[in-house]
């Protein structure tokens, strides 16, 4: 062999040694892998409805920064995927099955109409899913669960608040202004019940329902003209169309809504409609307000000034942020014993499952102070109260019951 050749082999032995050393010096070094938890969510984030759910979703999602941050749960990395169901049910079953394919282990899914077509889905996926709204036929589902209760039990809190309320002659008159979807029907699924046991008592004015994007209201308006109070169950634009309208038109009862519909939407609403117009509008909800001192509201006010400093005016009127610090926390404490239990290594949907199953939160402040699933309803927060926008103060006060100092536990919400 010449001298050069030589030299070539001896360079390219001495480069295969120096390969396999460095290959040697990593062995025994393997790069740790931390399990991931994927919570895939689904809902309306450019919709109609997207105003009050992207603030309700970042609060969610800043829940768990701030457990990253502060409290990781060991062991786990917790991370999120979305789809964009846009108020389009078109879009549900195809959503869900593009979540389940991203390799998701919990779900969020907003819509009540939404869990009513999935929930057997979930249970055979074997993927529990926090909802922000029950349906009373899954109250029983072994796989969904919901941060508050449902549309008909905020139907049962209006009706009882305006018997309450009521102190002119005769009965009070009342009449649903609603839309075609589902959170409008299960609204009136509550009604018709609860009118049927205080027969005698409501003067009942109807129901009116717009179609999904409507924006001009006189016909639904003269139909309810007459009424004492108004109930209101649209989404987003429309709530704030028709408030307009009917003040302008000359309406001067009372106006209430449930909690989907007037705290969430009230940006776009005050946005059209005179402030001195806003007077004797109501709804009702599960939360503690951004204006009450409960442990809650201040960790929420603490991180929604660390994490979104530039937009506290817009968020400190809505009701997303607080909705979504919620869903956290009951997500974080089901996620943080899952591990426990079971072992990082080992948390899958059925271990959260368990764990949501056997939450036991202590909330002061909120309800009856602990969040906990009663009876065989898979429902956390169950107590309502019912709000006003003071105009003066420019500020929403809980007033109802007992000005606002206790909880009303719908009927259906007992047991």
């Amino acid at each position: 062999m010449n001298r050069r050749l030589t030299k070539v082999v001896a360079l390219v032995l001495a480069g295969v040694l120096l390969v396999g050393s460095v290959g040697l010096a990593g062995c025994g070094e393997e790069e740790e892998v931390v399990p991931e938890i994927l919570i895939g969510v689904l809902t309306d984030f450019t919709g109609p409805a997207s105003s009050a759910v992207i603030p309700l979703y970042e609060s969610l999602r800043d829940y768990f920064r701030m457990l990253e941050e502060e409290d990781p749960i060991p062991g786990v990395e917790v991370n999120f995927v979305n789809y964009d169901q846009r108020t389009d049910y078109a879009r549900t079953v195809p959503g869900w099955i593009w979540l389940v394919g991203q390799g998701i282990t919990a779900g969020v899914v907003l819509s009540p109409h939404d869990n009513n077509a999935l929930a057997d889905r979930y249970e055979a996926d074997k993927i529990p899913v926090l909802s922000s709204m029950a349906v009373p036929e899954l109250f029983e589902h072994d796989w969904l669960y919901a941060t508050i209760y449902s549309e008909e039990a905020q139907a049962e809190a209006i009706l009882q608040w305006i018997l309450d309320d009521w102190d002119g002659t005769g009965l009070p008159k009342a009449g649903h202004i609603g839309t075609n979807i589902s959170l409008s029907e299960y609204l009136q699924r509550g009604i018709d019940p609860f009118l049927a046991e205080h027969v005698g008592e409501i003067e009942w004015m109807g129901q009116e329902k717009g179609i999904m994007g409507a924006s001009a209201w006189a016909a639904e308006i003269d139909h309810l003209k007459d009424c004492d109070y108004i109930i209101i169950s649209l989404v987003g634009p429309m709530t704030a169309s028709f408030v307009n309208e009917v003040r302008q038109r000359g309406y001067t009862g009372k106006l209430v809504s449930d909690q989907n519909n007037f705290v969430a939407y009230w940006d776009l609403i005050a946005g059209v409609t005179p402030e001195e117009e806003l007077y004797d509008c109501y709804y009702t909800a599960w939360w503690p307000w951004w204006n009450e001192d409960v442990p809650m509201i201040r960790d929420l006010k603490t991180y929604t000034e660390k994490y979104h400093p530039g937009e506290l005016e817009a968020l400190y009127v809505s009701s997303g942020p607080v909705s979504g610090w919620q869903m956290g926390m009951v997500l974080g404490d089901a996620i943080r014993r899952a591990v426990e239990d079971v072992g990082a290594e080992n948390v899958d949907g059925t271990a959260i499952r368990d764990a949501l199953a056997d939450t036991h939160l202590p909330v002061e402040g909120v309800g009856e102070d602990v969040w906990e699933i009663t009876g065989t309803k898979n429902i956390f927060a169950k107590g309502q109260r019912i709000f006003e926008w003071i105009v003066d103060d420019q500020e929403w006060v809980a007033v109802w019951p007992a000005g606002g100092k206790e909880w009303y536990l719908a009927p259906s919400m007992e047991g």
